[in-house]
């Protein structure tokens, strides 16, 4: 039994590996996966995981940096997906656009998100063509991204960013390292958060029942969506998103920790 179900799983790689070959000569696919196959396997086993048909997968996923990323347009159809509202609300006089997310699990706690011009100078994006064309249309993606990063990153699945967006993240910085030494470690692209945010966290999250490492891993990927088993982990970010939102930290948490053990 074991060994038929090994050969069905190599027999099945190797027909999607043949596609793969087969996609990466077409002219219709984006460019960023032309001749590269293993790049097409890893988008269409990225996008199967979120229920996206293989060419939907290659036009809606992008990687860059080495790290996927979503189109916009797919990061709003996830959070809705998961069973979230999403609204949005554009103010064109000011050029602003706010998005707010409720939680099918807290639907009593909406979480917004406002991006407009004066924060589009800040990030050092008001120059862009695009936003000087249409910065309406920039404003709101950007809002969306935003909003769902912060109220529901387990609908991410990792990839809670757009192409545009990861490009605005400068490379990360690598020290000169001398021959026969060990290597340095390149500097985080985020500020870690502060021991005493950590220390407010962990209190939260055992207060939703985290007891253990593996408990906290539960926990940090619905709350993060990301695979980690310590707030030391967290960036300064994510840290000072969960304490805006303690009560949903504590909640969310439960909820996590209870599915496990249905």
């Amino acid at each position: 039994m074991g060994q038929d179900l090994a050969t069905q799983s190599q027999s099945g790689l190797q027909s999607q590996m043949q596609w793969a070959k087969l996609a990466e000569a077409s002219d219709i696919i984006p460019d960023s996966y032309r001749g590269k196959p293993a790049n097409i396997l890893v988008a269409v086993g990225f996008g199967a995981s979120m229920g996206l048909s293989p060419a939907e997968s290659l036009y809606r996923i992008s990687v860059i940096k080495g790290k996927p990323t979503m189109s916009a347009e797919l990061i709003a159809s996830q959070v809705r997906r998961a069973g979230h509202k999403l609204r949005i609300q554009k103010d064109s006089a000011s050029q602003s656009v706010t998005a707010t997310v409720l939680r099918s699990d807290d639907p009593d706690y909406p979480i917004s998100v406002t991006r407009d011009l004066a924060w589009a100078k800040s990030m050092g994006l008001a120059g862009n063509q695009n936003y000087q064309k249409q910065p309406m249309t920039m404003l709101t993606w950007r809002a969306i991204t935003a909003v769902a990063r912060e109220a529901c990153p387990e609908a991410l699945y990792g990839a809670g960013y757009t192409p545009d967006e990861l490009q605005d993240i400068p490379d990360d910085v690598h020290a000169h390292v001398e021959p026969d030494t060990e290597p340095v470690q390149s500097a985080p692209l985020e500020p870690s958060p502060s021991k005493e945010d950590c220390k407010h966290v962990a209190e939260l999250m055992e207060q939703g029942g985290v007891t253990d490492t593996e408990s906290a891993r539960v926990a940090f990927h619905a709350l993060t969506g990301r695979d980690i088993t310590s707030t030391s982990e967290l960036t300064m970010v994510e840290a000072e998103q969960l304490l805006s939102a303690p009560e949903l930290v504590v909640s969310r948490t439960q909820q996590a920790l209870g599915a496990r053990h249905e």
